[in-house]
């Protein structure tokens, strides 16, 4: 290690040491605000995410124990190692990702490289393209929950996914010779305990996903209380941008769903509302980070690394849109 690497995760440590002091100190001195919104929080884990994610858990967990993965690992083989250098289980855990969303394809890929399915190279570059929300949450929550526009929530979507593609691409794997193989000699089903191994693995990681959702909600609501954002809205007020649509995003940058309803109140063009929100949905929040680097950390994925895929898969995803809006 450089000195300046050194440096640099001294400095990284103290600047996460002071931020965890000062939410503490937030905390102490706003208590009934902090205890509502992680409330708050726990509610809309419970009402909204729980029901969606905790089946998709439990069905994808005992798929796993059974021969599926490795027979379409197979069928996709040919496609996905010519695309990304990767095996085609790959293939599954984009299918099983888009269907029911974050942090499934982080939780797939961290099962499976446990399990000796894939490599760590590979791991890492499946994660650019595999981590990814759901139909339920675009088109549903946001699309016509939020902004009660179908066509704005199908568009969106269709944007992530090609974006998301697009963005494995970018980090296709290079190195190792025997991708091909790899799936195929080392998954094999282990259907003993599976169902009790199943249900303890779902409700773990889905309590994971609630408390991580709780705790960035209550930090955001503290910190827009303390308009510890004010800052950042006077500059970008500069060049014409409402205060009010920099404090959405920068609370989608922190946790997506508070930016998105944020977002749905203010007065912007069909075609704005679409690029913003497709970047937002598409970096998925410091929250969903949080969530997914805890299955991404078992192959030892740096969090740096997952921050910059994230980041072109936003890009990504606000220039598809454009060009989408443009034609329709």
């Amino acid at each position: 290690m450089t000195k300046l690497e050194s440096k640099s995760k001294i400095i990284i440590n103290y600047i996460y040491i002071f931020a965890l002091l000062f939410c503490l100190c937030l905390f102490i001195f706003i208590p009934e605000l902090a205890m509502q919104s992680f409330f708050l929080g726990i509610r809309l884990w419970a009402t909204k995410v729980l029901p969606a994610l905790l089946p998709f858990f439990i069905l994808v967990k005992l798929i796993s124990y059974t021969t599926f993965t490795r027979s379409i690992g197979k069928f996709l083989s040919p496609i996905t190692y010519r695309l990304y250098g990767v095996c085609g289980v790959s293939g599954y855990i984009y299918i099983m990702s888009i269907l029911s969303g974050y942090p499934v394809g982080a939780k797939l890929t961290a099962e499976i490289y446990k399990d000796g399915g894939i490599t760590q190279g590979q791991a890492e570059s499946i994660s650019a393209f595999t981590s990814t929300s759901g139909p339920l949450f675009v088109i549903g929550s946001v699309g016509i929950g939020l902004f009660g526009n179908q066509k704005l929530g199908i568009i969106v979507l269709i944007s992530h996914f090609i974006s998301a593609l697009i963005n494995g691409l970018i980090y296709r794997q290079r190195k190792d010779s025997q991708l091909k193989s790899t799936l195929d000699t080392n998954l094999t089903p282990n259907t003993q305990h599976s169902l009790s191994d199943t249900m303890t693995s779902s409700i773990m990681s889905i309590l994971v996903v609630g408390g991580f959702i709780a705790v960035f909600y209550m930090v955001l609501s503290l910190l827009l209380h303390i308009h510890a954002f004010d800052g950042i809205t006077m500059l970008f007020s500069l060049i014409g941008v409402k205060e009010e649509i920099t404090l959405s995003i920068i609370a989608g940058i922190v946790e997506v769903t508070t930016g998105a309803s944020m977002l749905s109140s203010q007065i912007l063009t069909f075609e704005l509302q679409a690029i913003i929100l497709s970047f937002l949905i598409s970096f998925g929040g410091l929250s969903i980070h949080a969530q997914a680097y805890c299955f991404l950390n078992t192959f030892k994925m740096k969090y740096s690394k997952f921050l910059l895929q994230k980041t072109t898969h936003a890009l990504l995803s606000a220039l598809v849109t454009f060009l989408i809006v443009l034609i329709v």
